[in-house]
């Protein structure tokens, strides 16, 4: 079950870490955005050129052609050793997909935690990698007003 397909849509295709993932365009996209919240390489809200920039560099693995600033900064970071965010977005947009099919499948509940504030994720048949809670908050992403 660790690479079973996961399906929300064909807008986009792609396989990352062994996996292929077909994702509808706006879930992905909400996916990207709430990794790049949650990675602080964006804050909303964001602008159309913000959020083209941050799908382009999860469907692609690299951003040629930034842009907006937050994209420049992007590939700025890239171009730094060790550094590589897109790596880092990409993955979370999987683990956040992974986690949702994991969950659909009776795999893992989630439970809320009153006295936390926050979700609990608790293995079921199979085990969460890391044995960590990740968060899967997401982000409603606002519509530009110019």
């Amino acid at each position: 079950m660790d690479c079973e397909d996961f399906h929300s849509g064909d807008d986009v295709v792609l396989a990352f870490l062994g996996c292929t993932y077909s994702f509808a365009r706006a879930d992905f996209e909400q996916r990207v955005l709430s990794a790049a919240v949650e990675l602080e390489l964006a804050e909303h809200p964001l602008s159309r050129s913000v959020r083209a920039d941050l799908v382009t560099a999860a469907i692609e693995g690299e951003l040629p052609d930034p842009h907006s600033r937050v994209g420049e900064q992007l590939v700025d970071l890239c171009e730094r050793d060790g550094e590589d965010p897109i790596y880092w977005l990409r993955k979370l947009v999987f683990r956040s997909a992974w986690l949702d099919h994991r969950i659909k499948h009776g795999l893992v509940d989630v439970q809320f935690d009153n006295a936390a504030g926050a979700f609990r994720i608790e293995p079921g048949r199979y085990p969460l990698p890391g044995g960590g809670n990740p968060s899967f908050a997401t982000l409603t992403v606002p519509e530009d007003r110019a």
